[in-house]
């Protein structure tokens, strides 16, 4: 009996120190916490009285990422452990059901009865995971009650799910905006990064709510609490402020949301830092950096932004005359284009159609490389046609119709013209007006359709067409019935939007008029001098001259003020100012000064060799003295052979030639057949 009780005693000890010391329960929490997940499996399972070993040993076998798990068991055991009313047991199976895990696959119905079976416990955490997924699966009435009663006792999580209930909600009609404000405002102001976010866009969005000053607030507040969609609104609202009111402060801050999203990594940010360091396009109150342009722009073209692409090929186009960097703005322009950049297809069709750009790396190239780069510029061209650009529209109508570079389709061309008008453009009718005015090609002449699609034009607020149809009115021409006023109210209406050319019109109007009314003339050409308009100025400058801006002192010249206003022409390279600058120096006997005005408005096109003339009435030593100097002179106030006349119209082919022949990216301006500027 003593030696039996004896062996009792020695193999409980044995036991005990094989075992590490400690129960079951013990070592299976010991090796639980301690992750070795093996060892506590074993304990737990051994310990099968215990409910806390029994839930540790379910929560191991339900992790299929621990190697020696068995889903199978872990479900059961926690299974039974929640219907026996385990808090833990049950919002585990919630959970798990819910996200799926392993061989358990998703099974949200299962999780929203666990979660509600958990509901009496109220743990807050629990309750807003079971309100998200009801919610989500459209069955946010059995817990909006919840929901509501957290908001009572003072949870915010709550007061944002519920605040966003209300704002994502699928039917519209049911949508609560105010209700949302409400619960989200407090949120916002405790630090919250979404629900500001939110509110931002009720204000901005939601009519009936509409608060451009609130929406700014919250989504600032939201931006500087790191959420990168509000920064990137704010970015959205300081771009409409600089461009409704261009000052320093509102310059400063869209460098300043430029630079915060920049800073996150956004590509249209970065694009937007590199063109403002490299072109000043916010305003010339930064100093222009090459360098840091270069190497934000070429950030977004690192992360693959279709401006960035775009832009840098234009900046290596301008900025680097070599075949090297003329391929690299191809092959930049071709990425930019087939990723749906319709600038970049535009471009690169027009490039490529006028042999501008190449992909070969060889200059020499063959007839067959050049034929091959024009089918894909029209296949560019047409690619941005399509896809509604209709600046691609009118070049390609106006090449089809040319047929100045390998392709004659006038038919198909005025297709495309007509598809650039209901796209919007304001040009293609006119083309078509030219089209039909003089016949082209296969397309016959047709009065009746020019002036009909010049109608179009001046509907869609076309000022050059609007010159146009006032000159048929002025002469009733092409079945135009003549209307004086009417056309005066056409030049009007063109002068109001800022066209010169309306605005000259109607200063030679009144000037030309039986009973001339020199004030309103005086009015009207000096609108369109300071929209730019050369003639304008040397018109003024005429009159100053002649005395008839001032007819209450008795038309006495004012040398002083024609001067002033020919200067202004000269400077914008206007031959017939140039003249007459030469022509006032010459009668005050400043022959030097009068020599070089010559010769500048020669160089800038004038048909009269009035400098030599000069010449010849000059003694030996005048006329050395006028020549002094005069190429430097030129250098500045004269037009150079490469730049040519900026006012050369008599030269200006039709607007159908020079559409298709235009420079990627200009703008196509409108004149008459006779290239005349008066369209007389």
């Amino acid at each position: 009996m003593k030696s039996g009780f004896c062996l009792s005693i020695l193999a409980a000890a044995v036991a005990t120190m094989l075992s590490g010391c400690g129960s079951n329960a013990e070592l299976c929490q010991k090796n639980f916490q301690a992750g070795n997940y093996g060892d506590a499996l074993k304990y737990c399972s051994a310990d099968t009285k215990n409910q806390e070993s029994r839930y540790t040993e379910a929560l191991i076998n339900i992790d299929a990422m621990i190697p020696l798990s068995d889903q199978t068991r872990g479900l059961a055991v926690m299974s039974e452990l929640a219907a026996s009313g385990d808090h833990r047991a049950i919002l585990k199976l919630a959970r798990v059901y819910s996200r799926g895990a392993g061989s358990i696959g998703q099974d949200p119905d299962k999780a929203l009865e666990y979660y509600r079976q958990d509901v009496a416990h109220w743990d807050p955490e629990s309750l807003l995971e079971y309100a998200a997924l009801a919610i989500g699966r459209n069955r946010a009435s059995e817990v909006l009650p919840v929901l509501e009663e957290l908001v009572t006792a003072g949870n915010n999580a709550a007061r944002k799910q519920l605040g966003m209930y209300f704002v994502m909600k699928k039917n519209p009609t049911e949508q609560d905006y105010l209700r949302a404000i409400d619960l989200l405002k407090p949120v916002a102001e405790e630090g919250d990064a979404e629900a500001p976010y939110t509110l931002g866009w009720i204000y901005r969005f939601q009519e009936f709510v509409r608060d451009p000053v609130l929406a700014e607030k919250y989504f600032c507040m939201a931006a500087e609490k790191g959420n990168h969609l509000a920064a990137d609104m704010m970015l959205t609202i300081s771009r409409e402020k600089y461009q409704e009111n261009n000052t320093p402060e509102t310059r400063a801050n869209f460098r300043k949301w430029i630079r915060i999203n920049a800073d996150y990594g956004a590509h249209n940010a970065e694009n937007l830092m590199g063109l403002d360091y490299l072109t000043g396009f916010i305003g010339n109150d930064i100093e222009i950096n090459e360098e840091e342009g270069l190497k934000w722009l070429i950030r977004s073209v690192d992360g693959e932004n279709v401006n960035g692409m775009y832009y840098l090929a234009k900046y290596y186009l301008h900025r680097y005359q070599t075949p090297e960097y003329f391929r690299k703005a191809a092959i930049l322009l071709r990425e930019a284009a087939l990723r749906g950049q319709n600038d970049a297809s535009r471009d690169l069709g027009e490039y490529l159609v006028q042999g501008r750009l190449s992909f070969s790396e060889n200059e020499a190239e063959s007839q067959e490389t050049r034929e091959e780069n024009r089918r894909l510029g029209y296949y560019f061209l047409d690619k941005a046609s399509q896809a509604g650009d209709y600046k691609a529209s009118e070049r390609l109508g106006a090449l089809l119709i040319s047929g100045k570079y390998g392709v004659s389709e006038p038919e198909e061309g005025v297709k495309i013209l007509e598809l650039a008008m209901r796209q919007g453009s304001r040009v293609a009718p006119c083309i078509l007006y030219e089209v039909y005015r003089d016949g082209m090609g296969s397309i016959a002449q047709n009065h009746r359709k020019a002036v009909s699609y010049l109608y179009t034009a001046v509907e869609a607020g076309n000022t050059e067409a609007a010159l146009y149809l006032a000159t048929l009115k002025e002469n009733g021409r092409m079945g135009v019935a003549r209307d004086t006023n009417a056309a005066l109210n056409l030049l009007r209406d063109a002068c109001k939007v800022n066209e010169p050319r309306a605005c000259y019109r109607l200063g030679e109007h009144y000037l030309r008029a039986r009973e001339p009314d020199y004030a309103k003339a005086y009015d009207y050409f000096t609108r369109a001098a300071s929209r730019g308009m050369p003639e304008a100025y040397n018109t003024l400058g005429n009159l100053s001259y002649e005395g008839k801006l001032a007819p209450d002192s008795e038309n006495q010249s004012n040398i002083q003020a024609a001067m002033k206003y020919y200067a202004q022409a000269a400077e914008k390279k206007y031959p017939e100012a140039m003249e007459n600058m030469a022509r006032l120096y010459e009668d005050g006997r400043m022959f030097r000064e009068a020599y070089r005005w010559y010769m500048a408005a020669e160089s800038c096109g004038a048909r009269n060799s009035r400098g030599e003339s000069l010449l010849q009435k000059l003694s030996s030593d005048e006329r050395d003295g006028a020549q002094d100097g005069v190429q430097e002179f030129l250098k500045t106030n004269g037009c150079t052979a490469e730049a040519g006349s900026t006012d050369k119209v008599n030269e200006v082919s039709s607007l159908v030639s020079r559409t298709a022949d235009a420079a990627p990216g200009s703008e196509v301006r409108l004149y008459d057949r006779k290239g005349n500027k008066g369209f007389k």
